[in-house]
């Protein structure tokens, strides 16, 4: 029997299959009632997808498996991996491994969901992949993060993703896993009475009088399930469906519907009560054993009681067993009292355990059943939550903690299992309920090495959730009860300390002198004295109360060597912002490539999107544009709402890139996308960055006082964190000239001059050069002549390549207005040569204008070849020409195969050649 009236919903999924077998991926949403035919839609679009070469892969969410790690994705990908050739699971996929056999290490949530994405992606190559997953409203809280992942993410894959749903509220787990995703909806409405009337005459009678189907609509509500509920009851009273018995019809919906179920049960007598009760508690069954012993019923009597049961259209016919609807499992479910269901869990638990089943199938039955302070139960609870730690699943474990705690452990258990607690909501991004766990954890412990390591973990949570003095506090309180030959601990809460007081914006000089106290013993061999190291750089460049000749040797004995495993994206934070102040930028690139390296092998999203935020940032400081604009992209393209806190410097930089680039629409429009566009205060540590991006925007399209309020804004924030090191972010000098253009030469010229006098000090010459190009712009006659010559000079020292250009074409500009002609079009050239090749084109076209002012004739500039290169087109095609296949280059940049693809299209077009052995020659040409 065929769907009735749910042909324009079918004819919607046809449309989206059609999409994505053109490789143009979506998610859609089946929604509606319990019993409203979700299911027979799904599996009618199931045969359609099959029908037309698609891969069908499905799954059911299930109530008892809403506390199982990935119990959605286990069960919608393994049938499917059982028979997959080994390369199915190979490269990025093979970081899923865990969620499919956990092997006892902590797996990174990151890692997983991105492994589980490739997995799909490699799926979905051979044959379009459909992946049908019915009652999405019960899927446990890890697999809702992958669901939640791939549709952000399958806008160019070959693969639909249908879910069947009832209605949501708007704080349900798998609404807030959609947020900002937008699927398409498929709303299913009623039966209408002539659907009905078929129904009724195709499951009853073809004679069916029409007011007797008409009873079954307005009884029913036009609800599939409920109308064959009520077609059971009427057969089995044997009704006739005539006018006259239209009176007979029950009048059902999905609240009563309960009592017509278990009405029907209790008929079949108590054995078969007891046989369904204990299927509800275990849920669906591979065999009828585990539900018998439940039941107390032999085995052969068991079975017969579920042929029976399935007769009466209860259960199902077939394995495993299952009720013949969630409703019917429902309503045998909540049939008694939630003191006999607890007990009845326990009693599930003594059966799975006498028969050795692994903890993890424990687990639904341990969280209902009611605690019994019983030491068996906890170590069950505590190893399941390692079970879920090891396949990626933090809040799975968290719920199994949870209830450790609620049964209760013995008490010298109890630091351990909150700290476990902690960690688990730590590692599930929720700093403010991991806090509380870590704080009883700490205050419960007494060995001071057990307390000092617990508060590493509670002071970071604390600076989370935005207490950096509390957890200031929490160090001191920790380190102050170690003893100095506690190995690296006492370092590593030094460290902590440094970082949450900076994170407090206190002014650095409170905590470098702890560190400087250090630096001379701490070996850089250790990664706690590499941390030490790093920030006792980061710390003195901001200050600028050390050369930046200290400074650079100071980061550089940081990164020597290989990157630490634990915690390198913070050492590379510091070591490379060092590095970049201190004018040894090709150090400070060569830093961030192997962190970022280290993070695309570890398939780690979080730390790939620092760290391309902190490269994009450092590769602008260098001058290379493109490479900074891809690595803004890249990083906004992998933000998902979940409150990242380097969104607004990813934002920054790659409006600055932009702007530079001369894309002032562009840059625009990525502070209006991101909401960095007003008037107000950015109040963050980072919002200082936005406002020296966004001043230096307004600066270029002639809104002087707007720049100049965002300008010294980012200079108040700096100043008041104890940052003076312009080399940080030279906001003196852009305010200035925004002064300058207001027509205040002498305000411009104070800062100009205290700009100076600071990078004078600090002794790098990016910074110095720059301040002194600044001063010789507002001042006149010979002076600026001298101050524009000496920052060429200086810059030419630099490996800032972009500052040198900008200064070279300031000088020439000034010597040209001098009637210095020769001189001027000499220096003119090379500047217009430098931002040529740094796609700096308004710098560019003003190098051109000055020349052809002296009388000379630039040769014209086309985009072709290279140059014609988006920065993502160019990034690709280099990973192409050193050999990478599609695959590979999309898994090092985060994105889909489909995108490489464009992305390789247009670069063929652009370069004008036919393949890849191409690439080589033409980039190099």
């Amino acid at each position: 029997m065929g769907l009735f009236e749910r042909d324009a919903e079918l004819g919607r999924i046809g449309a989206l299959l059609q999409a994505a077998a053109a490789g143009r991926g979506t998610s859609a949403l089946v929604e509606g009632v319990p019993g409203i035919g979700k299911t027979a839609l799904l599996a009618a679009a199931g045969d359609l997808a099959g029908g037309r070469g698609f891969r069908v892969l499905t799954a059911t969410g299930g109530e008892l498996e809403q506390d199982l790690p990935f119990a959605l994705i286990r069960q919608l990908f393994e049938p499917a991996l059982r028979t997959a050739e080994p390369e199915v699971q190979s490269g990025a996929a093979a970081l899923a491994a865990p969620v499919f056999a956990a092997d006892g290490r902590e797996a990174a949530v990151g890692s997983v969901v991105h492994g589980l994405y490739w997995l799909c992606s490699n799926l979905a190559e051979p044959a379009p992949l459909l992946l049908a997953v019915d009652d999405a409203h019960w899927a446990d809280e890890a697999s809702l993060r992958f669901v939640s992942h791939l549709a952000r993410r399958m806008a160019d894959l070959p693969v639909l993703l249908l879910l069947g749903s009832r209605p949501l509220a708007p704080d349900a787990a798998l609404t807030l896993a959609l947020g900002g995703v937008d699927p398409v909806r498929l709303n299913l409405a009623p039966l209408s009475e002539h659907a009905v009337g078929r129904f009724v005459r195709d499951r009853l009678s073809p004679a069916a009088d029409a007011e007797f189907c008409r009873a079954c609509a307005q009884a029913t509500g036009g609800n599939p399930f409920l109308l064959t509920e009520a077609i059971t009851a009427l057969r089995a009273d044997r009704v006739p469906p005539v006018a006259a018995q239209a009176g007979r019809v029950p009048g059902l919906q999905a609240a009563p519907i309960a009592r017509t179920v278990l009405t029907r049960l209790t008929r079949l007598g108590p054995e078969a009560v007891r046989l369904a009760r204990a299927l509800a508690v275990l849920g669906p069954a591979a065999d009828l054993r585990r539900p018998a012993r439940l039941a107390d019923l032999p085995l052969d009597t068991a079975t017969d009681l579920a042929d029976l049961l399935a007769r009466e259209s209860i259960l199902t016919g077939g394995y495993p067993l299952d009720f013949a609807h969630p409703l019917v499992r429902t309503a045998v479910y909540a049939d008694g009292t939630e003191i006999r269901r607890a007990a009845d869990h326990r009693r599930a638990v003594e059966i799975l355990t006498a028969e050795g089943a692994p903890a993890e199938q424990l687990v639904p039955h341990l969280l209902a059943a009611a605690p019994s302070a019983d030491p068996t139960v906890v170590t069950a609870l505590v190893a399941a939550a390692a079970n879920a730690l090891g396949r990626g699943a933090p809040e799975a474990a968290a719920s199994c903690l949870r209830r450790a705690l609620a049964e209760p452990p013995a008490a010298e258990d109890l630091p351990r299992l909150h700290a476990e607690l902690g960690r688990a909501l730590g590692m599930a991004n929720r700093p403010a309920e991991a806090a509380p766990a870590l704080r009883a954890a700490f205050e419960l412990s007494t060995d001071p090495v057990t307390r000092g390591e617990l508060a590493l973990d509670l002071g970071a949570v604390m600076v989370q959730t935005g207490r950096p003095d509390a957890a200031m506090e929490t160090f001191e309180l920790a380190r102050a009860a170690l003893a100095l030959d506690e190995g690296e601990l006492p370092l590593q809460l030094t460290v902590a300390f440094s970082m949450a007081s900076f994170v407090s914006m206190h002014p650095p000089t409170s905590w470098i002198a702890r560190l400087d106290q250090l630096a001379d013993t701490v070996s850089a061999e250790t990664e706690a004295g590499r941390m030490v190291l790093a920030c006792l750089a980061f710390g003195a460049c901001a200050t600028a109360d050390r050369p930046a000749q200290v400074v650079g040797e100071l980061a550089a004995r940081a990164v020597a060597g290989s990157l630490p495993t634990r915690d390198h994206w913070i050492l590379a934070n510091f070591a490379s912002t060092a590095l970049v102040m201190a004018d040894r930028l090709p150090e400070a690139l060569d830093v961030l490539d192997r962190g970022v390296e280290h993070a695309r092998t570890r398939g780690n999203l979080a730390e790939f999107r620092y760290l391309a935020v902190l490269r994009s940032r450092t590769a602008l400081t260098a001058g290379h544009l493109q490479e900074a604009e891809a690595d803004g992209r890249a990083a906004l393209a992998l933000h998902e709402v979940d409150g990242d806190r380097e969104l607004p410097l990813a934002a920054a930089v790659l409006v600055d890139a932009l702007a530079e680039q001369g894309h002032l629409d562009e840059a625009q429009a990525v502070l209006t996308e991101h909401e960095l566009d007003s008037e107000e205060e950015v109040r963050m540590l980072i919002g200082h960055f936005v406002h020296l991006a966004r001043g230096r925007l307004r600066l270029r399209q002639q809104r002087p006082r707007a720049a100049l309020a965002d300008l010294l804004a980012c200079g108040a924030g700096l100043t008041g964190a104890g940052v003076v090191n312009p080399g940080f972010a030279h906001w003196r000098a852009d305010a200035a000239l925004a002064q300058l253009a207001l027509g205040e030469p002498t305000s411009a010229r104070d800062l100009a001059e205290e700009e100076l006098v600071l990078a004078q000090g600090f002794g790098a010459p990016r910074a110095h050069g720059i301040a002194l190009r600044t001063l010789g712009l507002i001042e006149g006659g010979g002076t600026r002549l001298d101050r524009l010559a000496e920052s060429v000079d200086v810059l030419r020292r630099s490996t800032g390549v972009l500052e040198l250009a900008h200064s070279l074409i300031s000088y020439g500009s000034a010597l040209r207005r001098a009637g210095h002609r020769t001189d001027a079009q000499r220096h003119l050239r090379e500047g217009l040569d430098l931002a040529s090749r740094r796609h700096a084109h308004p710098l560019a076209a003003q190098a051109k204008q000055e020349l052809v002012a002296s009388g000379a004739r630039p040769r014209r500039t086309l985009l072709t070849g290279v140059d014609a290169l988006t920065a993502s087109e160019l990034r690709v095609a280099r990973l192409a020409a050193d050999g990478e296949t599609n695959r590979a280059i999309a898994q090092t940049l985060f994105v889909s195969r489909r995108t490489i693809e464009v992305h390789l299209t247009s670069a063929y077009r652009k370069l004008g050649i036919q393949s890849r052995d191409q690439l080589p020659t033409a980039l190099g040409a």
